[in-house]
């Protein structure tokens, strides 16, 4: 699911008067709560880290260059810096597809969040941690978890 499309559900199933910009905002805060929280948890997202070391000759010329891979030190295989106005709307958002609906569940709870109907947010912020738990567990029965400690992080 893109960014554009879990917009443009939410706002199907729950007409709303928030701008697409603090829709983005708000798909970038839960995104970031899944790469740190699900992603950074499995060991297939994490590299050892390489140096590059070049060697010189007298006269400061690179005569070598020698890559090491430090497998006791680990990094992210990619980073997530979240999302903004100037991110394309065909960005893909970081859950599978399977679970692509909690993106929708959580704009809406937003909604009815910052529209302050407690009752009606209570039951969609239920809806979306339900969604959320659920894609959660998913992925750490599906991904082998990392092991050791990670620096870097």
């Amino acid at each position: 699911m893109t960014i554009e499309q879990a917009i443009d559900r939410a706002d199907r199933l729950r007409p709303n008067q928030y701008s697409t910009t603090e829709k983005v905002r708000w798909l970038s805060e839960l995104d970031q709560q899944v790469y740190s929280e699900v992603l950074l948890m499995a060991e297939e997202n994490w590299k050892p880290v390489e140096y590059t070391e070049e060697i010189l000759d007298q006269d400061n010329n690179v005569v070598e260059t020698k890559t090491t891979i430090d497998y006791n030190n680990l990094e992210p295989k990619f980073t997530f810096d979240g999302y903004d106005e100037t991110t394309p709307l065909s960005t893909p958002l970081l859950i599978d597809d399977l679970y692509a609906n909690t993106y929708t569940d959580y704009l809406i709870s937003k909604f009815d969040y910052y529209n302050r109907e407690a009752a009606v947010y209570n039951n969609s912020a239920l809806v979306f941690n339900n969604q959320y738990t659920n894609y959660a567990a998913w992925y750490r029965r599906n991904h082998k978890p990392r092991s050791g400690k990670v620096r870097g992080i």
